[in-house]
């Protein structure tokens, strides 16, 4: 008789933490986003940088990005209940690493830096729920000698600058 009070209570004890693991499960995934905001479009970012093509790229990550974490459906304007605007307002390459030699310094690394604005609308309350700048940066090696491209540095930027997005969108109050 003791051995199955013994796993009675077990079971109830594993009842309620599977009960508390979905439910942390589920606010952990959809954070504290308004109920009635199920999608999300997000129109082509505006460059105000000379970098060629960038507002593309940087839309195309941040869409990327919301359809893997599945947090809104990506859908476009008008069957949206929320638009992210963005705008590039700046890409800056700066010397990283340096050595040393005879001959004087050379760069060893640099570091891209991206910095966006966003504004996030409710378009049934017509308000913004964020209004915010985020910074996003990469290295990588001028000379070619590794695998560390420019290109893998813009890419390593903007996984940050999603990863922040998305993190504020779950946070907001």
């Amino acid at each position: 008789m003791r051995q199955k009070n013994s796993i009675s209570i077990k079971l109830i004890i594993l009842s309620i933490g599977m009960v508390l693991i979905s439910s942390c499960w589920y606010y952990s995934f959809k954070g504290t986003i308004p109920p009635h905001i199920n999608s999300i479009a997000i129109p082509e970012f505006q460059n105000n940088t000379a970098e060629f093509n960038l507002g593309e790229i940087v839309t195309d990550q941040v869409k990327i990005n919301f359809i893997r974490e599945n947090i809104l459906n990506v859908t476009d304007r008008e069957r949206a209940n929320s638009i992210l605007y963005g705008t590039i307002t700046s890409i800056q390459d700066k010397p990283l690493v340096y050595e040393s030699s005879q001959t004087g310094e050379r760069v060893e690394e640099y570091q891209v830096t991206i910095t966006i604005e966003i504004e996030w609308y409710d378009k049934k309350e017509d308000e913004n729920l964020i209004e915010k700048q985020f910074t996003g940066k990469g290295e990588y090696d001028p000379t070619g000698a590794t695998d560390a491209t420019r290109e893998s540095a813009i890419d390593q930027a903007l996984d940050n600058l999603t990863s922040d997005v998305i993190n504020s969108i779950l946070t907001i109050w």
